[in-house]
């Protein structure tokens, strides 16, 4: 609830999930939850701190503003990201967003994500950003462009049901979901046919795991060796399966 004391104001949710918060009425920067947890961002400084509640964030970035710090380029026109070495190395769709760093164990979330969407119809149109962030995506039942946030597509507690049942306002009749999944899926293998063969065994998965591993954290050999687990093939869900074996193989070995 808001008081006389309170001096920021939240605007609506962005279609990037952030939202904008201007303090004293003027833009300050935005807000954006992550694993639980509401974080302050302002264009040109790194602010530090979290909270457990969006208007948390904001008095941090209250705070901010009374220390000097004011945003150095402006909140709606703010720079877009600039392609990263990851958005070559694994083509499309298929890089990771800044925030969310190309470990091994995020590669292997991104691959179960992106399987899983691809199992359910849906086409990934933006990088994988993690389970609590908004996704852009189209659904390949009818054409309809959108976010969509993968913990509500994943299911939960064992459950893999996606929510809502109704995909998103306009889709075909939910009676209709079912047989047209089942086309789409049709053409799904266990085996990849691709002319760049991608790890659908789990020996060839740890093979994949080890070199990004051992290699140099950010470089552009690291991020080539993401080519065969990230980008698109048929067999999707087996490697997704391999690779999460082959995880938790090198993981038994430390």
């Amino acid at each position: 609830m808001q008081n006389e004391q309170q001096r920021y104001v939240l605007g609506a949710r962005e279609d990037n999930g952030r939202y904008p918060v201007t303090v004293d009425g003027t833009p300050a920067g935005s807000i954006y939850r992550r694993h639980g947890s509401w974080f302050p961002v302002m264009p040109g400084h790194r602010i530090q701190g979290r909270s457990t509640t969006r208007f948390g964030a904001a008095e941090i970035l209250v705070t901010a503003v009374d220390q000097g710090q004011r945003p150095t380029v402006p909140v709606q026109a703010a720079r877009p990201r600039t392609p990263r070495a990851m958005d070559i190395a694994t083509r499309s769709y298929t890089y990771l967003i800044p925030d969310l760093r190309p470990t091994v164990p995020n590669l292997v979330r991104a691959v179960e994500a992106m399987a899983r969407l691809a199992e359910l119809a849906w086409q990934p149109l933006a990088g994988y950003p993690g389970a609590d962030q908004p996704w852009m995506m189209q659904c390949q039942l009818c054409g309809w462009e959108g976010r969509r946030f993968w913990s509500h597509l994943r299911g939960r507690n064992g459950d893999r049901t996606p929510r809502p049942i109704t995909r998103h306002p306009g889709c075909l009749p939910v009676a209709d979901h079912a047989e047209q999944i089942a086309k789409f899926t049709a053409e799904f293998t266990v085996t990849c046919e691709c002319e760049f063969k991608h790890p659908t065994t789990v020996s060839k998965a740890t093979d994949v795991l080890s070199s990004l591993q051992n290699a140099a954290k950010g470089s552009p050999l690291a991020l080539l060796y993401a080519r065969p687990i990230l980008e698109p093939c048929p067999a999707s869900s087996k490697r997704a399966l391999a690779l999460r074996c082959a995880l938790n193989y090198l993981n038994a070995q430390k």
